[in-house]
């Protein structure tokens, strides 16, 4: 914490050393074209009173020369942004007059020579996008910094998504698939299925058991030896029939009747349990042929239709599906913020992706494409604003304030030209005196 407290007050005190050094810089570039101008002022002064002595009147010639060398370039830098002293001299204050033209002219320079649409189309060819983009994507896939913005975009995907919207089209996508079924061709196969799995013979040995538990009770036992017996007694006969009849009644009980009678239908329940038994066979072909006949009717095909057109009302999709959806939604809400999810499930896909994505390098030629054509189009439709940008900032200032701007930022050059004036002002002053005095 006191490191980051010092550095910040470093780095804004180094910003204002800085701009006052610059500031200083300035400063003193102004004080030394006034002071070039007024050594030059000087010397011609003092050397004036002089001019009987030769060697003075050259040093004069000189300070002549500079004098109207500084004066000149005073005059020439100050008419660029001023009236000299205030007086309105013809082409003078040059730029707060021709405005309208200079900021055209600068418009123009930067919008078609300094930044031309084939220019910055040019720059951006040298740059390999796409695989700045996938190096970028990769080196900070497994960051902290990475895992947020998986974690935020998938947060931000799963919450704008119109799941809404989906509970009607899958409600609608469902209905349809529906109506697409052959309900009878999907019954009978349904049967077909079965026979083929033996599902006949497990419901046949199903109702076996359950006769074989139910013949084994002693009710039933007792209920059969009762239902034989009065039907025994109910047979009308004469003669020997009838002594034989009444004999066999007088020998066996009910309770006899019923034994022998469970005994009987048992062993026939045993024989029915065998595969080969043949009543077992002709009972699961008449089943098979009872079960075609009764699908292939027309009236059982439009009862199965319906079935299936009432199914949608009875399943109740629409509620059911908003539920689910809802359900999915938080799900995913809340599996995208644990831990694991950016870096175990997102990262290795990307990963993988990117790799195969870097080895096929027609595709990546295909996106490079798709990628600077996209790019030299957005230029193209807003490579104007530019100028108009530019335009726009350089009109929000008045005269004064644009040549305050200007003055700061090129100022100091400027004024070295004075100084430069001066000074090659003075030397060739002396060559001129010096050729003077040759011929003279």
């Amino acid at each position: 914490m006191v490191k980051k407290q010092y550095n910040g007050l470093i780095y804004p005190a180094c910003i204002f050393v800085y701009t006052g050094a610059e500031r200083q810089v300035k400063r003193n570039t102004r004080h030394m074209a006034t002071i070039s101008l007024a050594v030059m002022a000087a010397g011609f002064l003092i050397t004036i009173p002089f001019d009987s002595i030769a060697w003075v009147r050259f040093i004069r010639s000189g300070f002549e020369a500079g004098l109207v060398g500084g004066l000149a370039d005073w005059f020439a830098v100050t008419a660029l942004f001023r009236h000299p002293l205030g007086i309105p001299i013809p082409h003078t204050a040059i730029l707060p007059n021709n405005r309208e033209k200079v900021t055209k002219a600068l418009v123009s320079t930067v919008q078609n020579d300094l930044l031309s649409k084939q220019s910055i189309r040019d720059k951006m060819k040298q740059f390999a996008i796409v695989a700045r983009m996938l190096d970028g994507v990769e080196a900070r896939l497994r960051t902290e910094e990475g895992a947020r913005a998986i974690t935020g975009i998938s947060d931000f995907a799963v919450r704008s998504f119109p799941w809404e919207r989906l509970g009607p089209v899958l409600e609608r996508e469902i209905g349809k698939r529906l109506e697409e079924v052959d309900t009878a061709a999907l019954v009978s196969g349904l049967v077909e299925y079965g026979f083929a799995k033996n599902w006949d013979g497990k419901a046949f040995d199903f109702v076996l058991d359950f006769a074989e538990d139910y013949i084994n009770r002693e009710s039933t036992i007792r209920q059969l030896g009762t239902m034989a017996a009065e039907g025994i007694s109910r047979i009308q006969t004469s003669g020997l029939m009838s002594f034989a009849l009444n004999a066999f009644a007088g020998f066996m009980s009910e309770e006899r009747l019923g034994e022998t009678i469970r005994q009987l239908l048992q062993a026939q329940i045993s024989e029915l349990r065998k595969e080969t038994n043949p009543t077992r066979a002709g009972l699961a072909e008449t089943v098979r042929v009872k079960l075609e006949s009764v699908l292939s009717k027309p009236e059982t095909k439009q009862a199965l239709e319906q079935w299936k057109r009432d199914l949608v009302d009875r399943l109740n999709l629409s509620d059911n599906l908003n539920a689910f959806l809802l359900q999915t939604r938080e799900r995913l809400l809340a599996y995208i913020h644990t831990e694991t999810y950016p870096t175990e499930v997102i990262a290795p896909v990307l990963e993988q992706a990117i790799a195969r994505l870097r080895e096929d390098e027609a595709q990546i030629e295909r996106i490079e494409t798709f990628v600077q054509d996209r790019l030299a189009g957005w230029i193209e439709s807003n490579h104007h604003k530019i100028g108009t940008l530019i335009e726009e900032n350089i009109r929000k200032y008045d005269n004064e304030t644009l040549i305050a701007l200007l003055e700061d930022k090129i100022g100091s050059d400027l004024q070295w030209i004075r100084v430069n004036g001066a000074i090659c002002g003075f030397f060739i002053g002396l060559v001129l005196a010096g050729i003077h005095l040759l011929f003279a």
